[in-house]
């Protein structure tokens, strides 16, 4: 009696269509992943933090961030492009997403700098240039020495062409002063001499040179009113452009 032969499954075919397989296996589950994010993740909560100047309610407004909105596809680029474009003291945006149906936005906020006089009253600026809004009443160092052309909201401060220069040494120095804590203690900065830029510090006078390493010079002013070595409660000027690297002090008479 002859034998029934038997096929054996062909391992070879197996083993070709093997990755194929597992290839279409990750892709469907991805997909399926993918709708159901699409489907179920949407936004019911969004959190604000970081704002002193807005309230949340004014920043989840200009967001552009609707209840119900898909928490995956959201574009988050957007969204911090709305706010900061609507909202002129806000310098950065981060934001989170927090499933399953939540939005964190984190606000990080300017400060006014000082304000800058436009031939129609002053406007108030960071010190990286931002026009925030009409100075009022505010206190902060007044700048002159620069006007500001058709400044508005939420727009960078323009001069005329030959201010362009005093323009980068102010801002190149607000920075400084913003990035060591001492602006507030600043109230007015006269930039129209040629060669010197004066700073109105608390009872003190700053006389600095137009260019430098501003970040080294108010580092060497925090040393130097640090120092026992300096008169307390005595008013005078501090000069920086008499001698590169030190400081000289004139008491007021």
């Amino acid at each position: 009696m002859a034998r029934q032969r038997t096929h054996r499954p062909n391992r070879r075919r197996r083993r070709r269509f093997g990755p194929v397989w597992k290839l279409l296996s990750i892709g469907a589950v991805s997909l399926a992943v993918l709708v159901a994010c699409v489907v179920f993740f949407r936004v019911n909560n969004i959190e604000v933090t970081g704002n002193h100047r807005y309230t949340a309610v004014e920043i989840i407004e200009v967001s552009g961030i609707q209840m119900g909105d898909n928490l995956v596809t959201l574009a988050k680029g957007r969204v911090a492009s709305n706010i900061r474009a609507k909202l002129p003291y806000v310098e950065g945006v981060a934001i989170r997403r927090v499933l399953p149906d939540g939005i964190v936005l984190h606000v990080t906020e300017r400060v006014a700098a000082a304000s800058v006089d436009s031939g129609d009253g002053r406007w108030l600026v960071s010190a990286q240039g931002k026009v925030l809004e009409r100075a009022g009443d505010a206190p902060v160092m007044e700048v002159t020495g620069l006007t500001a052309l058709a400044p508005y909201a939420g727009g960078q401060l323009q001069v005329d062409g030959q201010e362009k220069t005093t323009l980068d040494y102010v801002l190149r120095l607000l920075t400084a002063l913003e990035e060591h804590g001492m602006l507030e203690k600043c109230t007015s900065m006269d930039c129209t001499g040629s060669a010197d830029i004066l700073v109105g510090y608390g009872i003190y006078q700053l006389r600095l040179p137009r260019g430098g390493d501003y970040d080294y010079m108010i580092r060497l002013l925090e040393q130097i009113l640090a120092s026992p070595q300096m008169p307390q409660d005595t008013s005078g000027t501090l000069d920086f452009t008499v001698q590169e690297g030190r400081v000289h002090f004139q008491q007021n008479r």
